[in-house]
């Protein structure tokens, strides 16, 4: 979809303390050699802060940066991969009573990891409408502190272990994130925004795991290797299938926004990407897309670890804010999420912000 006159305005991070590696392998929280071999060389860690907390910091941030007033915002959608905190709470209406004051729509968006962008997309149509203004997006999550994955300290550090053999492959980190959008103006263009499921992905998630009741819990915790491991051991192929398909829909809904912002690959200045450690990453992300893998952001996330759905925001703050960034420079955002969601953006750098000089 090509947005009409959708601007970035306002765009900040909350990132806790990091914890190296090395720190974690004395610890025997993780294989020294898996991790480090495969780049990573910390993990953002939250400790006991609750992620709607982050969220808090990183959108009273991003509001002060986007020169919007509370009254400005006619929308709000919070993005996770995790629960937030008590059951039979909601976390959007936390951000929204301390930041926007207001009675308007806030919405939670389960969407793996790619659900902040996916709001972006959302935010998009929302705003397309007369008389609104502008939507404010964030999303955090703590991933040391959810029974789902036994309150384990090793949980960052393992939980892609054993996924297509692997011993590593990714860690990850905590984070709290938000933008401000607008169809008034900001310091960046949304050119073209779109999203897709890949519902291949759902069946590779799902395994044989009973739907009812909820089975994650501190006696029987979530662990996606050994999960992806029994399905294809049940119904061999169909991972190797699965993630195939995902690639190819990932690849062409690329394609497509850039086709769509009348922007070339060889005119993508930086790609905001999935946080993963290897040199390898890019070139399978960036490679059919014919974008030189170097434009990815690799190296600034191997410090950080996955930060569930604050990657791209994350990046995207960072090359703006180093200077990487500038006028009439295009960022390509690609996300994914399980399941599976995806959802590609192009933006144009309008101008520099101020709080990024």
């Amino acid at each position: 979809m090509t947005p009409i006159s959708l601007f970035l305005a306002g765009l900040a991070s909350y990132i806790p303390p990091r914890v190296a590696t090395s720190e974690a392998a004395e610890r025997g929280w993780c294989d020294a050699d898996a991790v480090t071999h495969d780049g990573w060389s910390s993990a953002a860690v939250a400790g006991d802060m609750p992620p709607v907390e982050m969220a808090l910091h990183a959108s009273q941030s991003a509001m002060q940066r986007s020169g919007c007033s509370a009254a400005d915002i006619d929308i709000l959608f919070y993005a996770s991969v995790l629960p937030q905190g008590p059951h039979m709470w909601c976390p959007q209406h936390y951000v929204e009573r301390r930041v926007v004051g207001r009675d308007i729509p806030a919405i939670e968006l389960r969407q793996g990891c790619n659900g902040l962008l996916n709001a972006f997309d959302l935010a998009s149509a929302y705003l397309s409408a007369p008389g609104r203004r502008a939507a404010l997006v964030t999303g955090a999550d703590n991933f040391g502190c959810d029974p789902a994955f036994g309150h384990d300290p090793e949980f960052r550090w393992r939980y892609a272990e054993n996924i297509h053999g692997k011993k590593a492959g990714s860690i990850l980190g905590d984070s709290g994130g938000a933008a401000v959008l607008s169809n008034q103006g900001g310091f960046a263009r949304v050119l073209s925004i779109s999203s897709r499921s890949v519902t291949e992905m759902e069946e590779l998630f799902r395994s044989d795991e009973p739907l009812f009741p909820p089975s994650y819990s501190r006696e029987r915790p979530t662990r996606l290797g050994a999960r992806f491991n029994e399905h294809e051991r049940r119904h061999p192929g169909r991972v190797s299938a699965a993630l195939a398909c995902l690639k190819r829909a990932r690849t062409e809904l690329a394609h497509h926004v850039l086709a769509e912002a009348n922007v070339r690959p060889d005119q993508v200045t930086r790609v905001a990407h999935v946080f993963a450690a290897t040199e390898r990453y890019a070139e399978q992300l960036l490679g059919p897309l014919g974008i030189d893998p170097a434009r990815g952001v690799v190296d600034f996330g191997r410090s950080l670890g996955h930060l569930g759905v604050n990657d791209q925001l994350t990046a995207l703050e960072y090359l703006v804010t180093s200077g990487q960034l500038g006028p009439g420079d295009h960022v390509l955002m690609m996300s994914n999420g399980i399941g599976s969601s995806l959802t590609c953006a192009v933006l144009e750098i309008v101008e520099r912000p101020r709080w990024a000089v």
